[in-house]
């Protein structure tokens, strides 16, 4: 499984402030193509602590995706302690069971580096290793799923380079506002707008990187992403990160 590239020197990408339209179409100017996808897991009613992986997009799409390309997949207890994840299915349909008892399921997938030449489709290769390369992308994709609320581990950052937490491990209510906390490398990160998926904003972080969503019966699932523009790197000029909260409300 491919690891997770070194985060390199960056600056917010400016250019994502744009019109109310493409806002409303693109959630936060994500650029359309493979890269503007989410990646998450949705639980298996024919076995327990058994998940599907899913890949999607807009208007809740399902796309292929390259299983072999999930960097980074752990179980946490309620001590934060790792549980055993066992890893199924083929490289297009990935499924996973958790071995144990989990609040916490955390996730990450390498989407890769897209670069541009011109108006044409994307190229899944490096810049520095397309003739004519004009910009590229790095997707990357983070994902939790919360198994259980209540303990600790659910409201405490784990470390992903683009991170979404509950502010409260208390189980959340229909209808009643719950807050998270949106971090980029660790820092509280403002201006990150959260909705129900790339199509939709509901809030924006402030500057201590925190948000309400208001959650509603069943499962739910927030969006988060941004863009940052990257210097000093020959192989992509942009990091694009996304990301999805997954939980119940009973």
């Amino acid at each position: 499984m491919p690891t997770m590239p070194p985060i390199p020197r960056y600056k917010e990408f400016h250019a994502m402030k744009t019109t109310p339209l493409l806002l409303g179409l693109l959630a936060v100017a994500f650029a359309p193509g493979a890269y503007a996808h989410t990646i998450w897991l949705q639980a298996r009613s024919d076995a327990p602590r058994a998940y599907d992986v899913y890949f999607g997009g807009h208007a809740g799409a399902l796309t292929p995706y390259d299983a072999r390309r999930i960097a980074s997949l752990r179980a946490l207890d309620a001590t934060g302690a790792d549980v055993a994840v066992t890893r199924t299915g083929t490289d297009d349909d990935a499924r996973i069971s958790v071995d144990g008892d989990a609040d916490l399921i955390v996730f990450g997938y390498d989407n890769g580096i897209h670069t541009r030449t011109g108006d044409g489709p994307s190229i899944k290769a490096p810049m520095d290793e397309v003739p004519g390369a004009l910009t590229a992308t790095n997707a990357q994709k983070f994902h939790k799923t919360v198994v259980r609320w209540g303990s600790d581990v659910v409201s405490t950052p784990v470390g992903q380079a683009f991170e979404v937490t509950p502010v409260s491990a208390e189980t959340p209510a229909a209808g009643a506002q719950m807050r998270v906390q949106v971090r980029i490398d660790g820092v509280p990160a403002q201006g990150i707008h959260i909705g129900r998926g790339e199509d939709t904003r509901d809030a924006t972080t402030d500057a201590e990187g925190i948000a309400s969503f208001v959650p509603v019966a069943g499962h739910n699932r927030i969006w988060a992403g941004r863009r940052l523009q990257v210097t000093g790197e020959p192989r992509y000029t942009e990091l694009s990160y996304e990301y999805s909260l997954g939980f119940d409300v009973p």
